[in-house]
Order: structure tokens, then sequence, then C-alpha cells
């Protein structure tokens, strides 16, 4: 899959500018109804340059349309009319959502203006007018299809100034033994030194049968999804060592800082698909935090702020759990667990293409209709082990919150994302990063936005790429 280029990140001083245009009134010189749709969505876009949400990509050429990576795979498969039409109805969601939590983290002024019911109007009728024209002209459809591929967050210059060819058979022998390590290493003996995390009590009833939309997407209603979400919740064991090692949520304090409410105690919630033998499967994505890893020494590579871990489960048709897997919020460490009654496999045989990194596929003892437990090491957080064990300590609850929240956190000045402009939690830098450039990652180790998780140092990979498992798993 051929990517798009990149949009190019917004520096100060472009963020400065844009302030200062509008600061000026240049932006409000907007065309009226009916007019120039393109010189709207651009003052939109400089209205909200200091704002810029990642997590979606603006398809060049074409206003009021965002991609992500499932409608980008999605593009080449929407042959009738039907599903052209919900193609493009989805890409203007994705606009409309992202556009949204930008005007909203803007100065209340700025939020005001473009928030209105006349420019909104404007807004959704240029919209309206694009996905119109798309949908009659096919030679225009194809092009938004190409315009709606992803780039990945690789750096290939990178790659060619860091010599990666030579260090990619490295990567590979230390992925290989920390994996083994981990696979060999004794489930965890539960005491009072692992303080455990449930979700809150409740009787959730089993969702029914999900539909599937015109382009083939499992689809779940609002009580399905919470349904499924309490469902699928995962109880947690955390080794206790510092406060470093109790869940939380960032937040922004009344100066503006950053910070860490360690009694927020709370999952953000997030849904997504993937695609295996050609048919899709909904996903449920966890992520919980933590206020840093600690650094035992000053030359820690892997210590800094902010950490965490994301828990998904790829769904069957009714609902139970064919696959976990999960990654530290940098990306890092994914490791696959396959439910005792799931009737996918692991790829044979072993080991994988050199363009692929490889992964520890473990089976584990609960099916897939309850929710495992999760023990995680103090420190380093690790996924040491995934059971169905539950501890006779007591647990604390925990709430869950859409992970859209960090998008749009309470501020002084109003709303703010927790994500710089390009989908990276400034601040959360490690020292790894001067090791692992050559990889073509970018920032290695640092907490970064949906969508934005590279998930390898040998090829390339995205945690949110709808084929990713196909890489390693096969279904009947």
């Amino acid at each position: 899959m051929h990517a798009m280029p990149k949009r190019m990140p917004k520096t100060r001083t472009t963020a400065s500018l844009a302030a200062a245009l509008w600061l000026t009134g240049c932006a409000q010189q907007l065309p009226s109804t009916g007019t120039d749709c393109a010189a709207l969505f651009a003052a939109r876009e400089v209205a909200s340059a200091t704002s810029h949400d990642a997590q979606y990509q603006p398809l060049n050429g074409f206003v009021g349309l965002r991609s992500d990576r499932v409608l980008a795979a999605l593009g080449p498969t929407a042959h009738s009319r039907a599903q052209r039409s919900l193609w493009l109805q989805r890409l203007a969601e994705r606009d409309i959502e992202a556009s949204n939590i930008e005007l909203g983290n803007l100065a209340p002024a700025v939020t005001r203006h473009w928030r209105s019911a006349a420019r909104q109007e404007q807004l959704q009728s240029c919209r309206d007018s694009q996905r119109q024209q798309l949908l009659e002209q096919p030679d225009d459809f194809q092009r938004a299809v190409a315009a709606a591929q992803q780039p990945d967050a690789y750096r290939g210059w990178a790659r060619v100034l860091g010599l990666y060819p030579l260090l990619k058979p490295l990567y590979r022998q230390l992925i290989v033994r920390a994996q083994l390590a981990s696979e060999q290493a004794p489930a965890p003996r539960d005491s009072a030194r692992w303080l455990g995390y449930q979700p809150l009590p409740g009787a959730p009833t089993l969702a029914s049968r999900q539909s599937i939309d015109a382009l083939g997407l499992p689809q779940a209603d609002p009580q399905q999804l919470a349904a499924l979400f309490a469902r699928h919740a995962p109880w947690l064991k955390v080794e206790q060592a510092s406060r470093a090692d109790r869940l939380g949520s960032p937040v922004f304090t009344a100066n503006g800082q950053r910070d860490f409410d360690r009694q927020a105690t709370q999952v953000f919630e997030q849904i997504g698909w993937s695609r295996l033998n050609g048919r899709w499967h909904l996903q449920l994505i966890y992520q919980f935090w933590f206020s840093h890893r600690p650094k035992p020494r000053p030359w820690d590579l892997y210590g800094g702020e902010l950490d965490g871990l994301l828990w998904r489960v790829t769904l069957d048709e009714q609902g139970g759990a064919l696959l976990y897997d999960s990654i530290h919020p940098c990306g890092c460490w994914q490791n696959f667990f396959l439910p005792a009654d799931s009737p996918w496999q692991a790829r044979e045989p072993m080991p994988q293409p050199s363009e692929l990194e490889p992964r520890s596929v473990r089976r584990i003892d609960s099916t897939g209709d309850q929710a495992p437990t999760l023990w995680l090491s103090a420190g380093e957080h690790s996924l040491l082990s995934v059971d169905d064990r539950r501890s006779p300590y007591p647990a604390m609850s925990y709430q869950q919150r859409p992970l859209n929240a960090l998008r749009q956190l309470a501020h002084p000045q109003g709303r703010r994302s927790l994500y710089d402009d390009e989908g990276l939690v400034s601040g959360t830098e490690r020292l790894e990063r001067w090791l692992l450039w050559p990889s073509g990652v970018v920032s290695p180790g640092a907490m970064r936005q949906w969508g934005q998780h590279a998930t390898a140092f040998v090829g390339r990979a995205q945690f949110d790429d709808p084929d990713l498992l196909e890489r390693y798993f096969v279904a009947p």
C-alpha cells in the first residue's frame, strides 16, 4: 500500500502566525454561504492551527474529509454506490469529530465563532457537495481513495542515515531474547504486594449479534458497546514498589501544566476493526495510565514521564474474544494471547520472515467468554502474565471513559489535548530514542496518540493497521 505524503508538522512559528492572522481578522474574511469551500476550510485550518489533532489524516485536495487506516483499507473495496456513499460518509464523520475537538480546544471566542449555526451549516454544505461530486464522478472517487491512504509512523531518511540494514539483525536478536525470557518466566504468586484493580461492579447483559454495514464492518449500537466493554474489561494486578505503580489519569493543573491524578482511576476506551481471511472483526481497546516509569539510574534508557498499557480484544460475531494483544503507549512490546477456545492459530513455520518482527504468542487457560486478569510488574509495568485468577485480596475499582477524552482535557483556558500536533505526548521522551532512531520510529519510547503507534523495530507495523493480525495468525 503506497503512503501519501504525511502532513507537515506545524512549528511554533507556524502556530504563532496562525494566531496572529486570526487576531488581525485575516482568518475571518470568509466566503459567504454557497461560495468557495476551499477558502472556507483553509480559513478553518488557519484558525485551528494551534490545536491540530493528528488522529486522522485530511485528504489532500478534498475538503471536509479525513481518513484513518481502516477507511484507507476499505476505500479500494467500495464498489457499489451504497458502499461508496457510506465510505464517504465515514470520511466526513472523521472530519466532523476531529474538527469539533480542534475548535473546542481553542480560545472561547474563536470556538464560538466557528461553532455558530451559520458557520457549521456552511461547513456541512461543503462536505455534502464534496461527497455528492465524488459519488457521481468515478475518476474523482478513485483519486479520493488514493488520497485516503495513510503514511506510516516511520522515517525513511533515519533508516538510511542510521544504517538500518546493518542494525536490523541486532534488533531482531534483542527482541527474540527478551520475548523468550518473558515466556519462560514463572507465573506471579499472588500476595498483598500486588494491588488489584477491577471494573466497577454491574450486571451487563450479553450483547446481541453485531450488525454488518455495507462496507462489511461489524457495528454495535451504544447499548451493545457498553455491554461488550463491560463484559471484557480486564482485571489488573500491579506489583507495588512506589507511587509510580498506581493507576490514574493525566490532567492539567490550575497553572496549565500537565500532572497526574491518582484519585482518577480510569480506563480509556476505543473501538477498532481488524481483517482476517477477508472477514472484519470488531475490536475493543482499553488504555491504562501510570504517572511515570521510574529511572533507577540517571542514564536509564526507558524511564520517563507517563507509562501505561493498551489492551486490545478482537471479537467474534457473538461478542466472544478471539484474540488479546497489548502494547505500551509508546507502541513497544507487543504481545499476543490466544484464549483457550479460540479457533485462531499462529502462522507457521517459524522463524518469521526477515521483514516481519517476531512476536510472542501464548495460548492461555481462560476462554474468550470471561475477562482475564493482567499481571503487571512494578516500575517497568511489563505484562508478565494473563490468566483467569481472581485474587482474594481487596481490589480498587476503575471507571471507564472514552479515549477521546484525552484529546480534550479540562484546562484553565478551556480545553487542551494531551497530544501535540504530531500525536506525541510532549515531555515523555526516553533516552532509548538515541539508540533506536535508526529504526525509523519517531521518538522511540515516547507516549503517543491512537493511530501513531509504530510497533516494530524490524520491518514496519502499525497497531491500528487492520491487516496486521493476518501477518501472524490464520483462521479456519
